[in-house]
């Protein structure tokens, strides 16, 4: 039996439809999964959000989930097989119909989700990686999931996994004292298991476009990391202040020389001024010459040398929005 697949808000469903979409969840999260809980949770009514739905010819609904568009990323949830069609792939269908969707109308931007520890596996197909500490859903164990996907003509900047590939070229790249000669202290990476460290510290980091991405050619090979974070201010500078942004970028040597720092970078700071980030700063070490030339060729303007971040003498290069 040929099946067919669907997208709309709420209001634009047929009654008889929604009606079968909502018992289906019912179903699988109240029923199924013993969890008294109000599955009818008002958002699916919240502006901007719509549900996907696989249905038969029949009119049968197969499988659901739900997108939301909050303020500072979107959401994917409530997904949902019916019992007699898993083992089809109607979910996967959905998942990669929702993310190109979502990775289409706003590049960016972070997907979140909130998935039952069981299927984390299973949403990491699709880019998604733990974004925070396990907890506890009507007695079900959860964990906080984010995607993050940014296309450039070379490029694709996503976010960082736990995957071999991953670690080992992280790893790869900081042991070298040519990547590290000016980041923080110089200490070069001694041993493969400080990737993990690391790579929790760059989780804590993500929050809204926030955070530290990988960089990778379209085909995949990796280039380096490229971070949109708080920076920190030195003792007794920020005074109460908000914390300024500050973009920056870490690449192999392999990669080096071919502009792919600039592009990358570009692309971060234009997301970070279209997404309400009124100022951003860059810091190098005053002697790093080629970090201070991205800075300039993706437009941030040199503005001397400061002692107001990470309690040392910096470069400084700052980016204002466009009024």
């Amino acid at each position: 039996m040929a099946v067919t697949f669907h997208r709309a808000p709420v209001a634009e469903i047929a009654p008889l439809t929604l009606y079968r979409l909502l018992w289906l969840r019912v179903s699988v999260f109240v029923v199924e999964q013993e969890a008294a809980y109000p599955e009818i949770d008002g958002r699916d009514i919240e502006p901007g959000a719509e549900l996907l739905w696989a249905e038969d010819e029949s009119g049968a609904v197969l499988a659901t989930l739900r997108v939301l568009r909050e303020g500072r990323n979107t959401r994917i949830g409530r997904v949902a097989t019916a019992a007699s069609a898993r083992g089809r792939g109607l979910a996967a269908e959905l998942m990669r119909a929702a993310v190109g969707i979502l990775d289409a109308e706003a590049p960016g931007i972070p997907i979140l989700l909130d998935a039952q520890a069981q299927l984390a596996e299973w949403y990491g197909r699709f880019g998604f990686v733990v974004s925070g500490e396990p907890f506890a859903e009507d007695g079900i164990p959860h964990l906080p999931m984010r995607r993050t996907h940014l296309a450039t003509e070379r490029l694709v900047l996503r976010e960082w996994t736990r995957a071999q590939d991953d670690r080992t070229f992280l790893f790869d790249m900081y042991r070298r004292p040519e990547v590290r000669r000016y980041i923080g202290d110089g200490r070069t990476m001694t041993d493969a298991t400080e990737v993990d460290a690391l790579l929790d510290r760059w989780s804590d980091r993500g929050d809204g476009v926030l955070g530290v991405r990988a960089v990778t050619r379209t085909d995949g090979r990796r280039l380096g990391a490229i971070l949109l974070k708080p920076i920190p201010w030195s003792a007794g500078v920020g005074d109460g202040r908000a914390d300024d942004v500050e973009i920056g970028w870490h690449f192999h040597p392999d990669a080096q020389g071919d502009g792919y720092a600039t592009e990358a970078a570009a692309a971060v700071l234009a997301l970070a001024h279209a997404t309400g980030i009124p100022r951003v700063v860059a810091v190098t070490h005053p002697d790093n010459r080629a970090s201070q030339a991205v800075a300039e060729r993706i437009g941030m303007r040199p503005a001397g040398e400061t002692d107001d971040y990470y309690d040392t003498t910096c470069a400084l290069f700052v980016s204002e929005r466009p009024s």
